[in-house]
């Protein structure tokens, strides 16, 4: 079976998951970043731009962040396919509710409340925490979807995403919006299948419709439906009368007025509950489209302010990074002497994570590995120092600024190899290319030792003409 490729998170889900990458490390101890930060330079771009390629090459399996984030999104996917199936049953079940089997005549206030009572007491309170609260601008249906995702994610690694996103969605004050999607488009879904099984039932069965009343006089109710009326009225609906609503009070519905009555609780229905939840969702789901489409981290947090100067050098734009005084690291090839056999070797030193190792054209049994971590340098140095090799390549990613820490590292490597070349494996730009080609030559290695594709680098380390 085809294996279906996840899509590639976008700018916001970037910064999402930059922000559950912060949380962990804040809670959970910094993760190792040197490849992280290697590949975030390379990548440039200002400092917001290096945060978030740094976060995302951190969050690449097998342990990181991404995979994690891709099952949040099914869980959370499967969460509200729950909740709109619940929407959609709770809908129906209340228009059933309120019209009955058609047994019996069908109390008209009864039935509005119970359309329109729980939404419109909602609605209110959305308005009312919307008006008087700034901390904590949320809504139950949106908490609900939050908790049952993190449930069914509780096992999978996944606690950063849900608090991730709660919090960057309070930065910017885009919780209220992100929630009031979330709210009212299960309170939509929920109202439109009340109507449609309102409109099923209606076309079906024989309901006649009275109103029922102890102390409360007629007019009270003959307003009531004047003012429910006056919109549909304005859509050229025919509404109930004043004549009509004194009817309904009597002991048996008139035949005349069911269509009318009927009439008045769909249009009631579709204009005082659909309507204004379909107008919030619209007007929410833009508001939220737009924050989502600007927004940018909070580079003050002292997670991401304590990455700044490894991430923006100060001297990253002026050629060679960390430039050396003087005298730079000398370089010691032509030891031919402490060379045994005719052995050949490959490193690869701080490339980016785009750039595969070993290259294909490259012999097995000339990859001496990449050189990321310090252990590792260690090691091959050790190595190195036991058995020099007769040639040593070094690919080097001309994207990134030389620094002195670099061109020392080569030098040193050079002194356990006969002949010593370098290849630039990726384009770079022709500034940055220039100054790695200058940072060699001051090092002592000749132009004929600078290679720009893998074939002649492969092939000078290949030949035997030393």
């Amino acid at each position: 079976m085809r294996r279906v490729t996840p899509p590639p998170p976008s700018p916001f889900d970037q910064r999402w998951i930059t922000e559950a990458v912060r949380l962990r490390e804040t809670h959970a101890g910094a993760l190792e970043d040197s490849a992280a930060v290697r590949h975030a330079r390379a990548a440039g771009g200002g400092f917001e731009a290096r945060v978030i390629a740094r976060a995302v090459a951190l969050a690449q399996p097998p342990d990181g962040l991404l995979d994690a984030w891709h099952r949040w999104h099914g869980h959370a996917t499967l969460a509200w396919a729950a909740m709109v199936v619940g929407a959609a049953l709770t809908g129906a079940g209340i228009a059933a509710g309120v019209l009955g089997s058609g047994v019996r005549t069908v109390n008209v206030v009864w039935a509005l409340g119970g359309l329109l009572g729980v939404h419109l007491v909602t609605l209110a309170l959305w308005f009312l925490t919307l008006l008087l609260s700034r901390s904590h601008r949320s809504s139950l249906a949106g908490r609900t979807w939050i908790g049952i995702a993190g449930w069914f994610g509780r096992r999978h690694g996944e606690a950063w995403l849900p608090q991730a996103l709660i919090g960057i969605t309070g930065q910017r004050g885009a919780m209220p919006a992100w929630l009031g999607r979330i709210s009212h488009g299960l309170w939509l879904i929920a109202l439109v299948c009340a109507l449609v099984t309102l409109l099923v039932m209606l076309s079906t069965r024989r309901y006649g419709f009275v109103w029922e009343t102890t102390i409360l006089p007629a007019d009270a109710f003959i307003r009531l439906t004047e003012a429910l009326a006056w919109l549909p009225r304005l859509a050229g609906l025919q509404m109930p009368d004043a004549d009509m609503v004194l009817r309904a009070a009597g002991p048996e519905a008139v035949e005349a007025d069911r269509r009318i009555w009927s009439a008045w609780l769909v249009s009631a229905l579709v204009l005082y509950g659909i309507l204004p939840r379909l107008l919030l969702w619209l007007v929410c789901d833009w508001r939220w489209r737009a924050l989502r489409k600007n927004f940018r981290l909070d580079l003050t947090q002292p997670a991401y302010a304590r990455l700044k100067p490894r991430l923006m050098p100060a001297s990253e734009h002026a050629g060679v990074n960390d430039a050396a005084p003087a005298q730079l690291p000398a370089f010691h090839t032509g030891h031919g002497a402490a060379v045994a056999g005719n052995t050949r070797c490959a490193v690869a030193l701080e490339l980016g994570t785009d750039i595969g190792w070993p290259p294909d054209t490259l012999s097995a049994a000339h990859n001496g590995g990449r050189l990321d971590a310090r252990e590792e340098r260690r090691r091959t140095l050790d190595a190195l120092s036991r058995q020099p090799v007769e040639r040593l390549l070094v690919a080097i990613d001309p994207r990134l600024s030389p620094d002195r820490g670099t061109l020392a590292l080569i030098a040193e490597l050079s002194r356990y190899a006969h002949a010593c070349a370098v290849w630039l494996a990726a384009a770079g730009t022709p500034e940055r290319r220039g100054h790695w080609h200058d940072a060699l030559h001051q090092l002592g290695i000749d132009a004929d030792h600078q290679f720009d594709t893998i074939a002649t680098a492969c092939h000078w380390l290949e030949r035997n003409d030393d």
